[in-house]
């Protein structure tokens, strides 16, 4: 027996009481407790739609779209997945797809830049140099050094732009880095 089917059967075993103690007092009459007559509207209100809904959960196989202990998700559409009426305008899409296209492909082009950078061979230190040839060596290193600092300067420089652009189209950025509508 399903959790549908049980649920069914404890409506069915409530409504029963309830149509019973609201109809015979409602044929009875003469109730002058304002909260006895409530009381009694309740049971026959309650008892009758108790009775309704049990009888459906036992003939019904599927949800009727009311709550369902048994539904997990079935039949949920996700923003992502309708092709109308996305909560997200259609131009706010497209910038963040190409600006993500961008943002990736820059970096991309950055990370290869640096590849290329730090996988220069670099001779090694032969052991009987000059002065004169240390401190050639010095300077190709403080070059390289220089080339390594600018091109981060650089792309540090080119993320907070594309970050800022995307913020001032309502993007807002979670801790993980990914990025949400406002």
């Amino acid at each position: 027996m399903t959790k549908r089917k049980k649920h069914g059967i404890i409506l069915l075993a409530l409504s029963g009481p309830m149509m019973w103690f609201g109809f015979t007092n409602f044929i009875a009459g003469g109730i002058n407790n304002t909260a006895l007559s409530i009381g009694i509207a309740l049971a026959c209100t309650l008892g009758i739609f108790f009775a309704i809904s049990g009888l459906i959960m036992l003939i019904t196989k599927n949800s009727l779209g009311i709550l369902n202990p048994d539904d997990k998700g079935r039949g949920e559409i996700l923003a992502s997945q309708t092709s109308k009426d996305s909560p997200i305008p259609e131009d706010l899409q497209q910038d963040l797809v190409i600006q993500n296209e961008m943002k990736r492909t820059y970096q991309d082009s950055v990370a290869q830049a640096q590849k290329e950078i730090i996988n220069k061979k670099v001779k090694p230190m032969a052991k009987a140099e000059t002065s004169v040839d240390l401190m050639k060596r010095e300077k190709k290193l403080e070059t390289r050094r220089k080339e390594l600092e600018s091109l981060l300067a650089e792309v540090t420089k080119e993320e907070k732009a594309v970050e800022k652009e995307l913020k001032s189209k309502g993007w807002v950025q979670q801790k993980d880095g990914s990025w949400s509508i406002e």
